[in-house]
């Protein structure tokens, strides 16, 4: 096992040595911001950023930290799983006339269950929201509300090591944590450590972080590109309703069918009451937007 560092040409740190308490066993910290700038050689469009983005503007945009491509398609796994399971059941039913069909839904059917009441109740997490009009990083970290102006957002990428299976095989899992200083408080509880830290991304594939990164970076300085119109459109249920509203009537029927077989997370998010919610004083400055 090869503790290479990252490929990134960012300044190592110490920042991760600051913490109270260590959550993460990683390596190789580098500093990615102040001041936030991209990581060369890397794209930084937003095409396959939709899996990462809640909401998007020219005034400000939120960030999963929790709802990302496994949450994200996990039901939708589950689904086609137990279908294609059921259905071969029937097929063996239909020509041997025995109980297959009955002995599977039994084994199948209640975990079936316990993971859409898993997604039901398990609480949305908030996302992290930028506000480029104003210069400030909105974060939400247990029930504490930070608000960091943009020129001195910390962030960090770093690795840590995931044993992966028999055969001893390991592989490196990738993060990007922003930093949390008791001094950026805005409201909610009161900080209970003075430097803090939250997951904004993690991911096995080192460029794939670079390019979020990189993304967030263009959007904090451009704003919305032409590009991102097609890219984003179906970042949350609103704006992908809005995308399909133009198609022929049995388009638009497929196109929900399979939303709700493969991504039913996406129409769960709008409507689910199990969900955290910006508090009243951040409301105040943007209003009662909540996306998940």
């Amino acid at each position: 096992m090869k503790d290479s560092p990252l490929n990134c040409n960012f300044p190592q740190t110490d920042l991760e040595q600051q913490l109270e308490k260590k959550l993460y066993r990683t390596h190789g910290a580098r500093l990615a911001s102040p001041p936030a700038r991209k990581v060369a050689g890397v794209s930084d469009s937003s095409e396959e950023m939709n899996f990462g983005v809640t909401y998007i503007s020219e005034r400000f945009m939120d960030i999963r930290t929790a709802f990302l491509i496994l949450r994200r398609s996990m039901l939708g796994i589950v689904n086609l799983f137990m279908i294609v399971v059921l259905g071969l059941m029937w097929i063996v039913d239909a020509l041997f006339s025995g109980e297959a069909l009955l002995a599977a839904a039994a084994l199948f059917v209640p975990l079936w269950i316990s993971v859409y009441l898993f997604e039901i109740f398990f609480p949305l997490t908030l996302p992290v929201r930028i506000d480029r009009q104003e210069g400030f990083v909105y974060v939400g970290h247990r029930g504490t509300f930070y608000r960091i102006p943009w020129d001195e957002m910390e962030v960090t990428f770093s690795y840590n090591w995931q044993y992966l299976g028999s055969g001893v095989v390991w592989d490196r899992q990738y993060y990007s944590h922003l930093f949390l200083r008791d001094k950026f408080y805005f409201c909610g509880k009161t900080p209970k450590k003075p430097l803090q830290r939250k997951k904004i991304s993690s991911t096995f594939n080192e460029s794939m972080m670079y390019r979020r990164w990189n993304f967030i970076v263009r959007y904090y300085k451009e704003g919305v590109v032409e590009e991102d119109a097609d890219h984003l459109a179906g970042v949350n249920f609103d704006s992908l309703r809005k995308e399909v509203s133009s198609s022929l009537l049995g388009k638009r029927i497929v196109e929900y069918f399979f939303l709700i077989l493969l991504m039913p997370n996406m129409v769960w998010s709008k409507f689910s009451p199990f969900k955290y919610k910006w508090p009243k004083e951040i409301e105040a400055i943007f209003g009662k937007i909540n996306y998940y």
